[in-house]
């Protein structure tokens, strides 16, 4: 099975939220913060760290797919100095 049109899906509605909703708030006080979004309930986590969202989530969300990435754009993980993920 394709998953990539499934997945697209899925990106393009956590971008939407995000865009929609939650851009002008989180970018004015969370600037740079990981988030992660739930893009059927339009909830989220915020965190500074990988582990601190994925431990929010697991919360929050229980084994539900969120998107993650940077508040302010960038991708959620950097390896080696370079961003990861870019979806901005």
């Amino acid at each position: 099975m394709d998953f990539a049109p499934l997945q697209h899906g899925f990106v393009e509605a956590a971008r939407r939220v995000y865009d929609e909703r939650l851009r002008g708030p989180l970018e004015a006080e969370h600037p740079g913060k990981i988030i992660a979004i739930e893009p059927q309930s339009g909830d989220y986590v915020l965190g500074a760290t990988i582990g601190e969202v994925d431990q929010a989530c697991r919360q929050r969300f229980g084994a539900k797919p969120v998107h993650l990435f940077r508040v302010g754009g960038g991708g959620a993980v950097k390896i080696g100095g370079a961003d990861c993920g870019r979806s901005s």
